[in-house]
């Protein structure tokens, strides 16, 4: 099997692949990263569509959606150019959906299988979010499940590219939103350790995308043992104020503020907080973009 792009997640891939027995060949435009790998027992090829000409599958993992078409579709060095009937690529990139269509549709066209792959985590404890049903890796399957924690199918060609863009979304707004809380701490002359071990040990640091995720699998249980969202403006009211007292401009904070009262003027006021997650389809929908290049 053929791995392209040999950055720290792929040499952690191509590592992991080794380590479990799979003989692997490797392309990357830097020679230094292919010749660790060689010392490890792989091998190299000496350009994308030579390594898929002697590869039954060829795992990309690439910076993004420039080089994934490029290494995909270059009629004279690409992948699509040297893959044999049954052979297919899989991308365990972070791109967008749009670009799983059009390489899915090339791919299609040639007879040979595409599907986005991308991942978080590294190899061999990787979450791979595959844009397609169950099945569709055929028995590519084994070799993704041999470097992986979980495999996750999740529903049509595209939608891997999808979920795994969302997890960056909660990630670094997650991340952005606790960074800011400790800023506002230090401002406030706390101990930075003793305010994340107190967060880490409390509500705060996991059930925000856990409480979401209720109202949207329609956990009727778990929405009603929450607060209402009344409490939740006083507190975000009061955590705003500390912080301008502080002299520190919480932006994530401000947006969080401004849902809530908004709510507030609703009969969602007195509701748990998680059934306002029903006004945000009102109040966040925006026109869809057109005219956008893979």
């Amino acid at each position: 099997m053929g791995v392209v792009g040999l950055g720290g997640m792929g040499i952690a891939l191509a590592e992991s692949l080794l380590d479990a027995g799979w003989p692997v060949r490797c392309y990357d435009i830097r020679t230094e990263p292919v010749a660790t790998m060689v010392a490890r027992g792989a091998e190299a090829a000496t350009s994308p569509r030579a390594l898929a000409e002697a590869s039954d599958v060829v795992l990309t993992f690439l910076p993004g959606p420039t080089q994934v078409r490029h290494v995909a579709l270059d009629p004279e060095t690409g992948v699509l150019a040297g893959l044999r009937p049954g052979g297919a690529m899989l991308d365990m990139s972070t791109c967008g959906p749009r670009l799983a269509e059009v390489l899915g549709e090339a791919f299609d066209a040639a007879g040979r299988r595409y599907v986005d792959c991308p991942v978080s985590r590294k190899a061999p404890h990787m979450t791979v979010l595959v844009g397609g049903p169950a099945g569709v890796l055929g028995a590519d399957e084994e070799v993704v499940a041999a470097v992986s924690r979980v495999i996750v199918h999740c529903g049509r060609r595209g939608a891997g590219y999808a979920v795994k863009l969302l997890n960056q979304q909660v990630k670094y707004s997650w991340y952005l939103a606790s960074s800011e809380a400790l800023l506002v701490g230090s401002a406030l002359g706390l101990d930075a350790e003793t305010v994340a071990t107190a967060i880490e040990e409390s509500s705060g640091s996991d059930s925000g995308f856990s409480t979401a995720a209720e109202f949207f699998r329609g956990d009727a249980a778990g929405i009603a043992a929450h607060a209402p969202a009344s409490t939740i403006e006083k507190d975000l009211a009061l955590a705003e104020a500390m912080a301008a007292e502080a002299g520190v401009r919480s932006r994530l904070l401000s947006a969080a503020v401004d849902f809530f009262v908004t709510v507030g003027g609703t009969p969602y006021r007195g509701r748990p907080y998680p059934e306002s997650s029903a006004l945000l389809q009102e109040l966040r929908a925006m026109p869809p973009r057109t005219g956008e290049s893979p």
